[in-house]
This record gives C-alpha cells, structure tokens and sequence, in this order.
C-alpha cells in the first residue's frame, strides 16, 4: 500500500468543528496545534439530572460561526456561544440525542431517538423540516456534496436498519441502504463511496451518488462507530476485540491488530503512517498503517471510548471512562496533558481554533482553550 500525505484538515474551516470527525471520511484530524497547559474556559450544563449510567449523556459536538452544538439525554438540542458558554437557543425532540450533528447551507441537522433526523436553522433554531424514520436514531449524521449538482446531502443510520442519504435542503429521501441489523455509527465519505458498518457485523461499501451497493466486507463482529477512510483503504475498530484494515476497492483485508480479548468501541483516527484508537483494555494505540504492527501503547485507568482527533500531526487528544482527558504525544505515546473531569468522558472532542468541547457522562459540556504562546 502506498502512504500518501494527508490533507483532510482542508476539510474544515480555522476556528470550526463542522464534521464530527474533522471531515466527510472521518478520519479523526484538526489542523489546529495545541498548546498545554489547557485551561478551562467554561461547563455548560445539558442535562440537571443525568439519568441511567455507562451510556453517553451528551453528544459530540459540532462548532461553525462561533456556536457550539451539541444534544443530550433528556430530548435537548443547544446552540452554544463558543467564547462565552452560554444558551443561544434550544429544541426539543421527544428522545435522546445520542449522535452528532452535521451542518448543510444554513442548517444543523441531528437524528433523535424518537426516530426522526431534524434540520433547525442554525442561527435562530426555527425548524426547517424533519424526517422520520422506523426506528431510534443513534449514528452522527454525516454531509456530502454532489460535485455534479453541487447538491448537499445528509447521510446517516437507523435502527430500522438503513442508511439513509437525504436532500440537506428538503429532507426529502434520495435514497436508503438496507443491512442486517442496528447502524449505531457514522457514514464515512472517500473516493465516491459511502461506508458504514453496524451490527450485523459487516462493513456495507456503496456508490454515495445513487445508494447502489458495490460490495459487503465481512469483520466478524459487531461495529459501534464509524469507520475512517484514508488512500483508499477502509480502517475499522470492532467488538471483535481488533482493529482492521480492508481495502475500498475489492473488499480484502490488508491487516488485523489485536491480542487482548477486549472489544473496541472508539473510531479510528488517521495520520500519515499511523493508526490511533482507544480500547476496552485501558490502553490507547498506535498502529502502524502499513503493517497493522503496533507502534505504541498508553495505559490508561479505565476503557477508552472517546475517538480520538490528531492535533496539527503533533497531539492525539480523547477522553476516558477514568474521568480524565488526555493529550499524546503522537511520536511516542508520551503524556502532554490531563485533564480531571470527575466523570466518564465518551465523546470525541470537538477542535476549534483555540478551543476544545468534549461531553462528558455528568451532563456537561466542558470547554478548554489553548495556552497563549510563550
């Protein structure tokens, strides 16, 4: 396989988080350079009372014209002021906001729980339209803009067991891709294709224009994120207690990483030669892209379900079930930063420009900004 330079940063806007996962392919990456300490800048609370545990109870969020959004367990979406931390405006749906949002012309769009994919206008929260579905929304909603038509799209999965790619401005359905079972993850994005992988343990590979199939990738266990695409090669985290490589093109695994019996939850993240990703075993990975051999690994307290965002190739930034956030460095895995929340953090972080959103499992939104250069 051949290791060309990433550019996905491109992607995002300086001082914006408008994909949950840094771009449409999901590769987990922020051209924004950390500097440490960080502070925190502000908490935002979602949720009064957070109910239930060991299940996220605030969303990923996203960030664009200074406003951070981001959902919660009681059936509450927020517009957030990005320097100040405080309510600009709020909507209701009538379930839980597991996913992140995704943002198309004038709109922020997010699936619900109660089965529907809303679209609110960004700046006032007026709703535009809603979509519905047959079953609970879990996955992060993911964009995509015909190059033809020049069209956006919105793609993401439902517990009736489709992808659905949805005209951003109507919400009316241009298609939906039926699979085996529950998608709890994201749609990613590259080379033309749509790939989104569920519980039917099978990574689902098809033209994003017209929803046709091209091909079905058995893993051979469950997949709760999505998975990142990079140089034409899908990289998958799984319930199979591994991380794996398979080619877009014809479907064939090029590796498998994984020795302890410990599932993955986390996504993958995508850097030049290098694969990061967080595991059930407490630890944190590096992974050789070429090899599937391991690189590094960071011992954490607790498992690791936050996917991680690469920071300007320097910094892997993710939080933790022990109740901290983390920053690596990305050369040797060695500690530049932790951050004690008090309470598990299972979201991926939100990079934008000076700041960082993370959700954590206390109801709260907390956001940190970067150290002033010395």
């Amino acid at each position: 396989m051949v290791i060309l330079p990433l550019s996905f940063a491109k992607a995002q806007t300086a001082g914006e988080w408008i994909h949950a996962r840094g771009n449409p392919a999901m590769t987990g990456v922020s051209a924004v350079e950390l500097k440490f300490p960080m502070e925190l800048a502000w908490e935002f609370r979602l949720m009064d009372k957070p109910k239930g545990q060991g299940e996220m109870l605030v969303s990923g969020a996203v960030v664009r014209a200074g406003k951070v959004y981001a959902g919660c367990k009681d059936g509450k979406f927020y517009a957030v002021d990005l320097v100040k931390g405080v309510k600009l405006w709020e909507a209701t749906g009538q379930g839980a906001f597991d996913g992140a949002a995704t943002f198309a012309g004038d709109l922020v769009v997010v699936g619900c729980q109660d089965g529907f994919v809303y679209a609110w206008n960004a700046e006032t929260g007026a709703e535009s339209w809603k979509f519905e579905t047959d079953a609970e929304i879990h996955a992060a909603a993911n964009t995509w803009t015909d190059p033809k038509t020049g069209v956006q799209k919105i793609l993401i999965g439902s517990y009736d067991y489709n992808v659905y790619c949805l005209d951003a401005k109507t919400g009316k359905k241009e298609w939906a891709a039926e699979t085996g079972y529950y998608i709890n993850g994201g749609s990613a994005v590259g080379d033309g294709m749509v790939v989104f992988g569920g519980c039917d343990s099978v990574l689902h590979v098809h033209d994003v224009a017209t929803g046709e199939e091209k091909r079905q990738i058995e893993v051979g266990s469950y997949i709760g994120n999505n998975v990142a695409i990079a140089d034409s090669v899908v990289y998958v985290s799984h319930y199979g207690n591994r991380v794996g490589a398979y080619s877009l093109t014809d479907g064939a695994k090029i590796w498998e990483y994984g020795e302890r019996e410990f599932e993955y939850y986390a996504a993958p993240a995508i850097w030049e030669k290098a694969v990061f990703v967080g595991g059930r075993d407490k630890r944190f990975h590096a992974i050789d892209r070429v090899t599937g051999a391991q690189l590094w690994e960071y011992r954490c307290r607790d498992r690791i379900d936050s996917s991680a965002v690469i920071c300007a190739g320097k910094a892997a930034l993710f939080g933790c079930d022990d109740g901290y956030v983390y920053a690596l460095d990305l050369k040797d895995g060695k500690e530049l930063w932790q951050y004690e929340i008090g309470a598990a953090v299972k979201t991926s972080p939100a990079v934008a420009g000076d700041y960082v959103i993370f959700g954590a499992d206390d109801g709260v939104m907390y956001c940190f900004k970067n150290a002033v250069a010395k």
